[in-house]
């Protein structure tokens, strides 16, 4: 695979997309800001100030987030 730039989104990007396909609607970019705080949300890379989500990273993020029915709760 290839990276391009367009692999790495802005925080408000990502809460974007990911509440999209998670939950149907945006998450508010809080939540992620709350879960880096927290070290439960996906990988950052800062540069600066900035904050940028690397895409392929936030996917094993979110498959690491699979549970069986009994593991949930």
């Amino acid at each position: 695979m290839h990276e391009t730039q367009n692999d790495y989104l802005t925080r408000k990007a990502l809460a974007k997309k990911l509440g999209e396909q998670v939950r149907g609607k945006p998450y508010n970019e809080r939540t992620l800001i709350d879960w880096e705080r927290d070290g439960k949300g996906p990988p950052v890379t800062r540069v600066g100030r900035d904050v940028t989500y690397y895409w392929p990273s936030v996917e094993r993020w979110l498959r690491s987030q699979e549970r069986t029915p009994s593991q949930a709760a």
